[in-house]
């Protein structure tokens, strides 16, 4: 649209020109006031910030002291918390091997009393032995009808089927026989050998 204006130029400075709203243009430009009044809110928005993490540090650095100084009047129940925890974990291990020893032991007073019940007449033990895995038990036996091989068998087959006595052996077996005298009665000596299990 063209605007004439037909007024002269004295009377034109007059007349007020409507004002754009702000929407209906591309936008409204600062003016060396609105600056003016803007630089110093810039200012005193920043100052305020710079404060509040002034003061945000400072209390920060009070409670990483006070931290530190709780940390520091706890080191020696740590330190003894860790010294209990340490010897808690030996006595443990300890415990355990002991248990696991225990479950895999011999119970010698068992063996020894199926021993007595399984020996046939005319048989009688010398020593008995237990180191690491062997097991050795020496004896003598006596027969008059001449048996001597056949109780030392007997003895043996009922050591070996008897599953209370035998659970702790991988083996048993008859090692030597050797034939004396005693009193005029024809006597052998035999050595019995075995492993143990476990250990």
């Amino acid at each position: 649209m063209i605007e004439i204006n037909l007024l002269p130029e004295e009377l034109r400075n007059r007349i007020i020109k409507p004002v754009k709203s702000a929407t209906a243009g591309s936008g409204v430009k600062a003016g060396p006031r609105q600056l003016i009044l803007i630089i110093p809110l810039v200012f005193a928005v920043l100052l305020i910030a710079h404060t509040v993490f002034i003061f945000l540090g400072i209390i920060q650095s009070v409670q990483l002291s006070s931290l530190k100084d709780r940390w520091g009047k706890l080191a020696p129940e740590k330190k003894a918390l860790e010294d209990f925890n340490s010897e808690y974990t030996l006595l443990s291990g300890d415990s355990q091997e002991i248990q696991r020893l225990l479950n895999e032991r011999i119970k010698w007073a068992e063996k020894l009393n199926k021993l007595s019940l399984a020996l046939p007449p005319g048989v009688w033990f010398e020593a008995i032995s237990a180191s690491g895995k062997e097991f050795q038990l020496r004896g003598k036996v006596v027969s008059l009808s001449k048996e001597e091989v056949s109780l030392i068998r007997q003895l043996i087959d009922a050591l070996k089927n008897d599953a209370n006595f035998f659970k702790g052996f991988n083996t048993l077996e008859l090692s030597a026989v050797e034939k004396g005298a005693i009193g005029g009665y024809e006597v052998s000596d035999f050595t019995l050998i075995g492993t143990l299990k476990g250990k």
